[in-house]
């Protein structure tokens, strides 16, 4: 059997630096996710059911299947005494505050938006005011909307899957980053004529790839533009795998996908790669 070291809860008491938290929410998602997909439902998430072992607090998640809450529990729970924490309660979803109600996979993400402001601010945000991510960490404060979406009252208007709470955080995530170098390249003087496009400055990088059903998904670390495209598909020069050049990627967002065939998928992300610093090198404004 498996040994570890503590979880989360006692993780967040310590404090997780920033740049360490979301990596962290990240494999936490993995495994709600891939549950979720198993038709489970967790319905009781919270710091001390995520258990952690080794230095690089590797994440697992413990205690699936807790049946949701009574009347008699929820009443319980509330007469526990000021000096003692309110365990399960404190993570639950409204419907799960009241009786008779189905339980879904959107309490879990009700949960996780909590978990995803305390990993940040060491704090549960229940009710206004209270403290937000930006507070912490600038770089991070897009998330703060994502926390807002996920602990919305009602289940339907909260994302309805872990997958789409991915979504959220990879595009608000690169719009930030962008955003961020365009604010720090506008704060530079240049001489006229100079480009001042983040893109040329900084090429975008290959976060992820996936082979699927004879198409490769390639994922950017952010969104490209159109006369970013133009450099990528005019720069000439370039080494491919035969029938998969630059101009046979079609870009959506901060992906990129092109059909080959299975056995070459790596060898033409290989070539992709030195694409990205390449294309700069022939960018233009139009």
């Amino acid at each position: 059997m498996r040994r570890y070291d503590g979880n989360l809860g006692q993780l967040i008491t310590v404090g997780i630096k920033p740049d360490a938290a979301l990596p962290l929410l990240s494999q936490i998602l993995d495994g709600v996710e891939a549950a979720h997909l198993l038709g489970a439902v967790h319905r009781d998430l919270k710091p001390e059911n995520v258990l952690y072992s080794g230095p690089a607090h590797v994440p697992a998640i413990a205690d699936f299947g807790v049946a949701s809450f009574t009347d008699d529990l929820v009443a319980t729970l509330v007469e526990t005494k000021p000096t003692q924490r309110l365990a399960n309660f404190q993570y639950a979803a409204p419907e799960q505050r009241m009786p008779r109600q189905t339980i879904t996979v959107a309490a879990d993400i009700y949960a996780l938006g909590l978990m995803l402001n305390e990993l940040f601010t060491g704090t549960v945000p229940h009710g206004t005011e209270y403290r937000s991510i930006a507070a912490v960490s600038s770089q991070m404060a897009f998330l703060d909307s994502i926390v807002a979406k996920m602990i919305r009252q009602s289940p339907a208007e909260r994302p309805p899957s872990i997958a789409d709470v991915k979504v959220l955080i990879q595009r608000h995530q690169a719009e930030a980053v962008s955003l961020q170098r365009l604010s720090q390249i506008k704060q530079t003087v240049i001489p006229a004529g100079e480009i001042d496009e983040p893109l040329a400055h900084e090429p975008p990088q290959l976060i992820g790839a996936e082979w699927n059903a004879g198409v490769l998904t390639l994922t950017l670390d952010r969104p490209v533009n159109a006369d970013w495209l133009n450099a990528l598909r005019q720069m000439g020069g370039y080494t491919s795998v035969m029938g998969v050049p630059p101009d046979s990627f079609n870009f959506c967002g901060n992906q990129a996908t092109a059909r080959d065939r299975e056995h070459e998928a790596q060898q033409v992300i290989n070539y992709f790669k030195p694409w990205l610093s390449t294309a700069p090198t022939r960018f233009a404004i139009s």
